[in-house]
């Protein structure tokens, strides 16, 4: 667990930058910071994640399972937070759009903390 970078997210939430963000936006970037290792900012996936039945479960599960979705409903989010600048999957390629890809079949996503995109709102200015 790296309480830098839960604690790093946590105060940028509570940054104009962070503002549009939804609930569940929040709470899947808290997840993953939770999990994450401070020196690489990168998802770590424990041995004890596991399903009732004892198999082991994606760094994606884990996270949609942790956040109370489906991996659908977490998908949506990931490409909510990506639209407001905060992309935490991992590319492993490009498709021939040029556009990103997080994930193939025997290969699952990788996420990380980014480093927080700056508000670039400015307070307003003093009237006088």
């Amino acid at each position: 667990m790296s309480a830098r970078l839960v604690g790093e997210v946590a105060a940028w939430l509570a940054t104009p930058a962070a503002k549009e963000l939804t609930a569940a936006e929040r709470l899947v970037l808290l997840i993953i910071a939770e999990r994450t290792w401070k020196e690489t900012r990168r998802f770590r996936v424990h041995a004890i994640d596991k399903w009732d039945n004892g198999t082991s479960i994606t760094a994606t599960e884990t996270i949609a399972m942790r956040a109370g979705v489906t991996v659908d409903g977490l998908t949506k989010i990931l490409r909510r937070l990506a639209e407001h600048g905060v992309e935490v999957r991992v590319p492993i390629g490009r498709r021939r759009d040029g556009s990103p890809v997080f994930a193939v079949r025997g290969r699952a996503t990788d996420y990380r903390i980014p480093e927080l995109p700056a508000s670039v709102e400015l307070p307003a200015r003093p009237s006088g």
